[in-house]
């Protein structure tokens, strides 16, 4: 070795490491804080549920106009089933 001793020393207290002891029940309280974030999220979801209603109603209103080309889309559909309906039909 290259002189250094090995020794291990040990952390001796005259005094015993108190237990912890766990908080009483009146000690623990979610706060005002808490309270706060859990209303803002509730604002938050409450808006953003009106926005979604917003939305489909556009969608619906766009529908109705024909903006979606839904006569295209029904062709669509109907080549789809007739697609499933042949793959049925060879198994």
């Amino acid at each position: 070795m290259s002189g250094l001793s090995m020794t291990t020393h040990t952390l001796h207290t005259s005094q015993p490491v108190p237990e912890p002891t766990p908080p009483q029940d009146e000690d623990v309280v979610a706060g005002w804080t808490a309270f706060g974030i859990f209303i803002a999220l509730c604002v938050a979801v409450a808006v953003i549920a009106w926005s979604m209603l917003r939305q489909f109603k556009k969608v619906e209103k766009a529908r109705v106009e024909g903006v979606f080309g839904e006569e295209d889309q029904a062709e669509a559909i109907a080549q789809q089933e007739a697609k499933d309906e042949i793959k049925k039909l060879k198994r």
